[in-house]
């Protein structure tokens, strides 16, 4: 039996080669192993078929190919792509350094929640900026163009002699030796003069403000005021916020800034008029003091400040 299926393996390789005929191959194994073996061989020419020819063409085209490439076409094109590649990397070179010469001339300040930040300016003026505000100039252009963006609150005390406009999206306050504070978020605009003088410019009108002197303009309302101010400062450089008949909402942001909180105020009226003050440094006193005065009720989630009649 062994040696039946050694000698069947060995004419069944020659039979595959074609070293043996049909005939031979059929005397030597059954019907049933002549008809699988007869498949098994269909298969094996079928797949060399298909192979030889794809071998071949694929060697054809490659030599084809080959033959028709010039050697100094290669090299030019390879100089083009190298000088390509330099030229890209010069003009990526060029823009990040112009980028991060206008960055490094760029002066740019956040203050975060409940933080305050003195500022000195190039003149020796100084800035101290409330809680989340923001304040940006170019100190390379200052003595050209002495031009500081201000986005929220802060206190200016410009040294004599010295002169720059503050802008903020709601309007532009030009200054000459002065001390004043400048309010400036969404639908508000408050600036108070201290000291000396200083001018504003709020949709093409012109304010000139004297000490004690104040405008506000809230939801495009103006209302021009004469104050009793006892300092030289704003309370919330002392640790203390104060309004004169505003808007709950503008509290309601204040409280936000100064001690990182969200207030959801959906169910009470933050149109509603608030005058009073909160402290700056306990949340637990600061809600009372506001809320409380208003007669509204709250209750604290998480970080979240939830009000209700």
């Amino acid at each position: 039996m062994e040696e039946k299926t050694t000698f069947n393996d060995t004419y069944l390789a020659k039979w595959i080669a074609d070293e043996i005929t049909d005939d031979q191959l059929n005397e030597l194994v059954s019907d049933k192993d002549y008809s699988a073996y007869k498949k098994l061989k269909t298969g094996v020419h079928a797949f060399e078929y298909l192979e030889a020819p794809s071998n071949a063409t694929l060697t054809s085209i490659k030599d084809k190919i080959a033959a028709k490439r010039p050697v100094e076409k290669t090299t030019k094109v390879r100089s083009l792509f190298a000088k390509s590649m330099i030229a890209v990397a010069a003009s990526i070179a060029l823009f990040f350094s112009i980028n991060t010469f206008l960055k490094f001339n760029d002066v740019d300040i956040n203050s975060n929640f409940g933080e305050i930040k003195t500022i000195a300016l190039l003149d020796n003026s100084e800035v101290i900026l409330n809680a989340k505000s923001n304040l940006s100039y170019n100190k390379k252009d200052w003595n050209n163009s002495r031009n500081i963006q201000l986005d929220g609150e802060a206190f200016f005390k410009v040294q004599k002699g010295s002169t720059f406009n503050v802008i903020t999206d709601n309007g532009t306050v030009t200054v000459l030796g002065t001390q004043f504070n400048v309010n400036s978020q969404k639908n508000y605009f408050e600036v108070i003069c201290y000291e000396g003088k200083v001018k504003v410019v709020h949709n093409a009108n012109k304010y000139i403000l004297t000490p004690n002197k104040s405008i506000r303009i809230l939801h495009g309302n103006k209302k021009e005021e004469t104050l009793n101010l006892t300092t030289k400062k704003p309370s919330w450089i002392l640790g203390e916020s104060n309004f004169r008949s505003v808007p709950l909402q503008i509290v309601i942001n204040a409280l936000e800034k100064q001690f990182g909180i969200k207030v959801n105020s959906k169910s009470v009226n933050t149109s509603d008029l608030f005058s009073g003050s909160f402290d700056n440094k306990n949340l637990d006193i600061a809600l009372v003091s506001v809320f409380k005065t208003v007669n509204y009720n709250y209750q604290i989630k998480n970080n979240t400040i939830i009000l209700s009649n």
